[in-house]
């Protein structure tokens, strides 16, 4: 795919991505400085994080949670969709960290976006987590015909909130704990996403 239709799609899919965030608000508090930066992933647009206009910190540390690759797929940094997150004055009520990765591109026959933040308001850590899900679902959703089914599964050591889009593709959402919320938009009959989340370990 040449890089014009490239970089169309990945700004297609940031929107639709930070455009999850825009129902979901917090009381702000202090933004955590990381308290590392190397990470296991590249290219890294910036190694050792940068801060949005209103406050959401890109920490490329958080995709040091996750698995290095899938099914020999390196997982890569995807800057569209953290550049776009940062102009989201809704979504930087929601988290106060937040890393985006993917593996293959939009026309590939496989491929996965995923987006991990920690949301702002521990106190409200529980009703965040909620009202994300759907929304992300839905934005997730919102070019492939629609949410057509939502429910929840357990998968490897996770129970995850799943919805199927009506075009196909499947968006999974869980909770890691200690405030950390990973989405995933997974598309293709490899499922890469899915084995993602069977392989993460804490």
């Amino acid at each position: 795919m040449n890089s014009e239709k490239r970089r169309g799609a990945a700004v297609f899919l940031a929107l639709c991505l930070v455009a999850a965030g825009a129902a979901v608000a917090c009381s702000p508090t202090d933004t955590p400085e990381p308290t590392y930066t190397a990470v296991p992933i590249a290219p890294t647009a910036w190694p050792s994080g940068t801060t949005g206009q209103y406050g959401l910190h890109i920490d490329p540390s958080l995709l040091g949670k996750l698995p290095r690759s899938v099914a020999a797929q390196t997982l890569v940094e995807d800057a569209d969709i953290e550049a776009a997150a940062m102009d989201n004055a809704d979504l930087a009520k929601t988290f106060d960290n937040y890393a985006a990765a993917s593996v293959g591109q939009i026309t590939d026959t496989d491929w996965f976006s995923l987006v991990i933040g920690h949301a702002r308001d521990q106190s409200q850590a529980s009703d965040i987590y909620q009202a994300w899900a759907g929304q992300y679902a839905t934005g997730s959703c919102s070019q492939a015909n629609g949410v057509a089914s939502s429910g929840q599964e357990q998968i490897g050591d996770w129970l995850v909130d799943k919805s199927i889009c009506g075009g196909g593709p499947i968006v999974y959402t869980l909770s890691l704990g200690n405030g950390l919320i990973l989405s995933v938009l997974d598309n293709g009959p490899d499922q890469w996403g899915r084995k993602l989340i069977e392989a993460i370990y804490f």
